[in-house]
């Protein structure tokens, strides 16, 4: 089966939702700026790699299409509109992007909160092992933002004080920091040496945001939950 271009996956992800330049920096179109920096991320770590960088840059782009369709349960969303759409290879990474070496419980913001839905995404992340563009595309997911890339840790704080802290967010946080070195020792070399736009000053900064962060996981009750979060939990 002939696999996704990053081209290809780009016009999915901007259909019938970007016109022009000023579609992308609406507010409800940031999940879509977020895309194309993880898809551009992916494309670096897997040209270091040496592996196909443009479908890991096909990956980033879409790994969040299901927001189009459902933002909170966008990765179950993401999966059934791919392969609706014939992609089912690239449809995995809707489902596993969220989700470090497809462990369920290793993901941010708690994890699907329908059952039917953990039930049938834990079904599938059992039956397919974590690859390597699962691994890119999961830890591309952890410092790309919105708005451009910044360090894991700033990304991850941002997350948890969105989200809240829950009771695998100290465990998927050390599988963060693992993931990282992981694939660094792949690459041999730092993962921000491939990203010089993150700047001195925010990796600089990674130990006072790493003590923020800790507070907070280890402390879970000093979290305060969005409110349309908390109105929205059963629909995840």
């Amino acid at each position: 089966m002939k696999k996704l271009t990053a081209k290809e996956a780009y016009a999915l992800l901007i259909d019938g939702i970007i016109d022009d330049e000023k579609d992308l920096e609406r507010e409800k179109n940031k999940w879509i700026r977020h895309c194309l920096y993880v898809g551009m991320a992916a494309e670096r770590i897997a040209q270091k790699l040496n592996i196909d960088s443009d479908w890991a840059k096909a990956l980033g782009y879409v790994h969040d299409i299901g927001r189009r369709i459902d933002h909170f349960n966008h990765p179950l969303e993401g999966y059934k509109y791919m392969c609706a759409k014939g992609y089912v290879d690239e449809a995995r990474v809707c489902l596993t992007h969220s989700f470090i070496d497809n462990d369920i419980s290793l993901t941010a913001g708690g994890g699907p909160k329908r059952r039917e839905t953990y039930d049938f995404i834990n079904d599938y992340l059992e039956k397919h092992p974590y690859d390597i563009y699962d691994n890119i595309i999961q830890m591309c997911d952890l410092f790309c933002s919105e708005n451009g890339f910044t360090t894991v840790e700033h990304r991850l704080l941002d997350i948890t004080e969105r989200k809240g802290a829950y009771p695998n967010s100290y465990e998927h946080y050390q599988k963060m920091l693992e993931l990282q070195n992981r694939l660094e020792q792949k690459m041999h070399c730092s993962l921000y040496d491939l990203f010089p736009e993150i700047g001195e000053d925010k990796i600089l900064d990674i130990p006072t945001i790493n003590k923020e962060l800790l507070n907070l996981i280890k402390n879970p009750q000093k979290i305060k939950r969005m409110d349309i979060y908390e109105k929205n939990l059963e629909k995840c």
